[in-house]
């Protein structure tokens, strides 16, 4: 049996005591301010997609009672409460964060889902520019590697197709790409009218174009100038999807600023809302002080730092 000196001692070994020193300690310590608390009991959000961090709002609670130093059931309750507050306050932020984001995302929905009277959507998003350009891209890279294999002379127009190592050509199509330059001086006759609805095959169109004495470096030279034509199509294209791309970029951060602050209904609501959770933390706070200076806490506290 403990002596009447010994738990003396042990009294004030207990009072000299510092509390949870370890992480995992103060876990446990804050942990269970929120399972015992009158206050926080209901306060966290587990499930759904505003689930929240529990762990963190154990954190809070543990950092204020260790700053707030409170004593007794009434200073723990304030300081209980004052934590609910500011876990409040976040919520706040995440509502006014949530509704600018809810916001913006239909601005810039309603901007990109723009309808023309048929139905269509007026205006496109940057990643489907950029796959227009990637694709108007790859075929000015094929035609330049063409060209260079049409000015080489490599290039052989007696077979419906041609290629080489890294490329394949449609001459059929490039023969009738030629006589369409000429076709009202190359065509005779009933020639007109199938040449226009392509029933020519290719010995047909090599024919004709012999007859008309085109040799093979007329044909590759007729064809260069077309291809550099169609190049330069091609890079007015890609030029006014940049600037498309631009656009909508620019339009976007218009946007933006223009509603990075949430409507006027809900700003308002924000600010009062904002405004009582302040206000409900400075009187709790107050209250605390106010308790923690009455003399008979002072006493108590100076005992235990004795």
């Amino acid at each position: 049996m403990a002596t009447e000196k010994q738990i003396e001692a042990n009294k004030k070994n207990a009072l000299m005591s510092k509390g949870a020193v370890t992480d995992a300690g103060k876990a446990i310590v804050a942990h269970n301010a929120v399972k015992h608390g009158v206050f926080a009991q209901d306060l966290i959000i587990s499930s759904g997609d505003g689930r929240e961090n529990e762990d963190e709002y154990i954190e809070l609670l543990y950092n204020l009672t260790k700053s707030l130093n409170p004593s007794g059931q009434m200073e723990y309750l304030l300081v209980e409460k004052i934590a609910v507050d500011f876990w409040r306050l976040r919520r706040v932020l995440r509502f006014e964060t949530g509704s600018i984001r809810k916001y913006l995302d239909m601005v810039i929905y309603d901007y990109y889902n723009k309808e023309d009277g048929l139905g269509n959507k007026k205006i496109k998003t940057n990643s489907e520019l950029e796959e227009e350009i990637k694709e108007k891209q790859e075929s000015l890279d094929w035609n330049n590697a063409y060209i260079k294999a049409l000015k080489k002379g490599v290039v052989i127009f007696d077979n419906p197709t041609w290629e080489n190592e890294v490329l394949e050509s449609d001459i059929v199509d490039d023969l009738y790409d030629v006589i369409r330059v000429n076709k009202y001086s190359i065509l005779q006759g009933e020639e007109l009218t199938q040449f226009e609805e392509g029933e020519f095959e290719h010995d047909q169109l090599r024919s004709i174009l012999k007859r008309a004495e085109y040799t093979d470096k007329d044909i590759a030279d007729i064809l260069i100038i077309e291809y550099q034509k169609q190049n330069e199509g091609y890079k007015k294209t890609i030029h006014d999807l940049e600037q498309k791309k631009q656009k909508n970029r620019i339009a976007e951060e218009v946007n933006i600023k223009i509603c990075s602050l949430p409507s006027g209904d809900n700003a308002e609501k924000v600010m009062r809302y904002e405004k009582c959770i302040q206000k409900s933390i400075f009187q709790n706070l107050a209250i605390l002080k106010k308790l923690q200076s009455l003399p008979d806490n002072a006493q108590d506290r100076e005992d235990e730092v004795d």
